[in-house]
């Protein structure tokens, strides 16, 4: 709540210090913004120079795009509770529940284990997902959504700059829904502030960000076995869903933590830089000649004559010392508004797929920087219950009250050279120390159970990035030279650009790291649920290919293969697979518009040659989407995209779920998919706003009452929802 007061009270301000603006109004009424006048008002000329590509958005990897408030299919796709295309997961019914994978990638993996409880991560952010601003002017965002019974969603954004060195982001994202059914409350947090900063000549940089947050669900532990007939059946005298009886009613968990991080960089040397101080002392020096005035040297000039001469000398430079200071005048004094928004200037690259956000490569001059990237997080894991519940079997004590911990500080020094003809070489070298643990050590069983996994890695590595004439070339690699663990990767890429249609990206990985810790060491005061287990690092090879086309579609298509997969076997316990595990997929997506209608398509094929005892997944996932999309009314004010998304995926195993781990645990009894949905929509944008209504699974009353997030999780019923994402600009 604290967190959330702070960032309305900062909106504040910021709207506050927006009605103080006497504007010139460039755009027709786009950015005019309120006006309310009073004695001290700040009357500001602007020039109406500033674009949409100056409102700038990057991650760590420095990936750029640009703040986009236009309407397309793609946003209706992450205008969801994660803010992200869910395209290959299953939600549960309620906001803020856990999903069911679809489809799986290992592509990116950390040579570091984590601490596991997968079924709680879908809303974590990661470092890379942590987002940096760059804007000329204070902007903001708010997103809101329904959600079931009682719920909503609401992410704001504000970032702003204090001059052109420094800009910050305060973002939060609560959640809170009771659902449709009993005990499944979901009540999330995510709180963000963000930075960054470089000096005026840009030998430094900084950037930075705290993260805290925390996932609160009630977990029912799915319908029973009387309440599942009910359902199938579609008794009417279940259609309130809370009538319905489930197999927990006092459980709930906990998922929350904090983040810290921060990565500096500085110029050693740089010819550019040399350059540029050049130029700089050059216009210094003209400034200097300017203004200074040629006296005549006679020692009988009297002090009138002289101040004459002065001043008419000062007149004679008048014109081109305005100019000259018109240059170099401070932005911050002279804010700028954009004439038109990206509703009116639609952008060439806006939140592209990142095959072509090639990384700035090889520059045309020589420079050599060194880096230091801090991390210190913590995370804390619990389950709590007022009863022993047969499900789980036999308690030790009630009430149950599980704990992890895990806490982990990385440090990591490198060194960057660049030249034209090597590209970016850099080195690196890094120090992780982590802690997961317990309250204490366990003696059951005739074994003793540890009370925590303690230890330290140094790491070593290196990054080479290079571009040769259309051929961009990427590859990584790092390894854990001594400590507590063992690991190693290396990643290799090479992309291929032809112009700003076609492009092509392939690429390799091989990664072996130890499993999750919670694998390796669980303790519960549930007898069946404690272990520690000494498993070999899983080894994974991933070989893939992209194709981009432009206005046709893209194609991507991963073969992994992997020795000594973990996972948590039919009786919850941790397992390691003796076999390989080989895991092909593919993934298609393309469109066809016919006049003001558009077919856009999606489909993904995934087949498990080896493996399919422990690894499951259904072969064919589609999304297909028929829409209509056009201007409204006279002059345009209102651009309209209405249709129907119609979804399928062919039926598997899936994994069940256990609140008890916050993990998916295999199961061989209960087949879930081979079920259609259908959602209707209709989103608007006026100006910067855009409106989102849709009917989900408005197909439920006509295609059976089969359809299941995970074996005795039934999915969505016809549900309407709306919402909004909104943006201002200064």
């Amino acid at each position: 709540m604290k967190k959330l007061l702070i960032v309305l009270i900062l909106g504040f301000c910021h709207f506050h210090s927006n009605a103080q603006l006497t504007r010139r109004d460039n755009s027709n009424g786009m950015f005019q913004s309120d006006s309310s006048s009073y004695k001290k008002e700040v009357k500001i000329n602007l020039d109406g120079q500033t674009k949409f590509t100056d409102y700038k958005v990057f991650s760590i990897l420095n990936d750029t795009t640009y703040i986009d408030t236009t309407l397309t299919l793609k946003k209706d796709s992450k205008f969801n509770y994660l803010r992200k295309d869910d395209f290959e997961l299953l939600p549960f019914h309620n906001m803020g529940q856990t999903y069911t994978k679809l489809g799986h990638s290992f592509e990116n993996s950390s040579i570091f284990p984590l601490i596991g409880m997968n079924a709680k991560q879908f809303n974590y952010y990661k470092i890379e997902d942590i987002k940096y601003y760059y804007v000329p002017t204070p902007t903001s965002e708010v997103m809101f959504k329904t959600g079931f019974e009682q719920g909503q969603v609401l992410d704001a954004l504000i970032t702003m700059n204090t001059s052109k060195k420094f800009n910050i982001a305060l973002s939060y994202k609560g959640l809170r829904s009771l659902g449709k059914y009993r005990y499944s409350l979901a009540s999330t947090g995510n709180f963000t502030a963000s930075f960054n900063y470089h000096n005026t000549n840009n030998t430094y940089n900084l950037k930075g960000h705290f993260s805290s947050y925390d996932f609160f669900n009630n977990e029912n532990g799915g319908l029973t076995a009387a309440s599942i007939n009910y359902f199938e059946s579609g008794d009417t005298n279940y259609i309130d869903r809370g009538r319905m009886d489930v197999n927990l009613t006092d459980a709930d968990n906990m998922f929350e933590g904090k983040r810290y991080f921060a990565e500096q960089t500085f110029s050693l040397y740089s010819k550019q830089n040399v350059a540029n101080r050049k130029n700089e002392a050059a216009k210094k020096e003209a400034l200097k000649d300017t203004t200074q005035t040629k006296i005549p040297a006679k020692k009988d000039l009297s002090i009138t004559k002289l101040n004459d001469s002065i001043k008419s000398n000062r007149l004679i430079k008048n014109d081109s010392l305005i100019a000259i200071q018109n240059k170099v005048s401070d932005s911050l004094n002279s804010p700028v508004i954009a004439k038109k928004d990206s509703l009116s200037v639609k952008p060439t690259i806006v939140l592209k797929d990142s095959i072509n956000n090639f990384p700035k490569t090889s520059k045309k001059y020589f420079d050599a920087t060194v880096g230091h990237t801090f991390v210190y997080e913590t995370k804390h894991y619990r389950f709590n219950e007022t009863n022993a519940n047969s499900i789980f079997g036999t308690a030790f004590s009630t009430p149950i009250a599980d704990h992890t911990s895990y806490q982990h500080m990385n440090n990591e020094v490198f060194l960057q050279l660049n030249s034209p003809i090597t590209g970016i070489l850099r080195a690196k070298t890094g120090f992780l120390n982590y802690n997961y643990h317990y309250n204490s050590i366990l003696y059951y069983d005739n074994q003793t159970i540890s009370d925590k996994l303690k230890g330290n890695a140094f790491t070593f590595g290196a990054d080479w990035i290079v571009k040769y004439g259309k051929v961009y070339l990427n590859a990584n690699a790092q390894t854990i030279i001594t400590g507590d663990i063992t690991g190693h990767s290396l990643k290799a890429a090479a992309s291929f650009k032809l112009d700003s249609v076609f492009s092509f990206k392939g690429f390799v990985e091989i990664n072996s790291k130890s499993p999750d810790f919670n694998k390796l060491l669980y303790q519960s005061a549930y007898e069946n649920y404690n272990w520690q287990n000494s498993f070999k690092n899983e080894e994974l090879k991933t070989i893939g290919a992209q194709m981009i086309i432009n206005k046709w579609g893209n194609i991507k298509a991963t073969y992994s293969n992997i020795d000594n997969y973990t996972y948590f076997n039919e009786d919850s316990k941790a397992s390691q697979a003796n076999g390989t595990l080989n895991y092909f997929k593919v993934k298609a997506q393309q469109y066809f518009t016919f006049g003001k209608f558009t077919i856009d398509n999606t489909v993904m094929y995934q087949k498990v040659e080896n493996g399919d005892s422990f690894f499951r997944v259904p072969e064919l996932v589609t999304r297909n989407t028929m829409y209509f999309s056009d201007y409204l009314f006279p002059k345009k004010p209102l651009y309209l995209q209405t249709g129907v998304t119609f979804k399928y995926f062919t039926a598997y195993k899936a994994n069940a779920y256990n609140p008890l781990l916050s993990e998916f645990v295999l199961q061989n009894d209960t087949e879930i998919g081979n079920f259609p949905v259908l959602d209707f929509f209709a989103n608007a944008q006026i100006r910067r706003t855009r409106l989102y209504l849709k009917v989900e699974n408005f197909s439920a009353s006509f295609t059976g009452r089969n359809y299941y997030s995970a074996p005795n999780y039934p999915y969505r019923d016809l549900t309407v929802r709306f919402g909004l994402v909104w943006n201002w600009f200064i």
